[in-house]
């Protein structure tokens, strides 16, 4: 359990950093930005608890099913989780009930993906798949 606890940590800790790179990336390119929803504080805090809930989650799955099929169903349940995420970038109003500007799906919308493919390769690539 600690071992998938703290690779959900740094895995988290990782997503968050490329996370925050990706968004000052895209706020100097294109100018976008909306400091009151998408920022550092909000983006670690986005990227970091999910991680540590799947180093948790993955750790339940392999207590209760076959290695190959608790990474099996780990990858699945990721995939899924990732497509609900993608629910809030593409609907019309923020977080905060604002009415999101066409920017908000080209910023928001790599940072669920940058999470579930860290979370997904580093999670998996800790414990044995025998």
């Amino acid at each position: 359990l600690a071992k998938l606890l703290t690779v959900g940590l740094i895995s988290g800790i990782i997503a968050a950093i490329l996370n925050i790179i990706y968004t000052y990336i895209h706020e100097s390119v294109t100018g976008f930005s909306i400091p009151e929803v998408v920022n550092m504080g909000s983006i670690s805090l986005a990227s970091i608890i999910p991680g540590i809930f799947a180093g948790l989650f993955y750790f339940m799955l392999r207590r209760i099913m076959p290695n190959k099929s608790a990474l099996i169903a780990f990858v699945l349940s990721n995939i899924t989780l990732l497509g609900f995420s993608l629910i809030g970038p593409f609907s019309i109003t923020l977080p905060d009930g604002t009415i999101a500007s066409n920017g908000f799906a080209a910023l928001t919308t790599p940072l669920h993906f940058i999470c579930a493919i860290i979370y997904l390769a580093m999670i998996t690539r800790v414990m044995p798949k025998s």
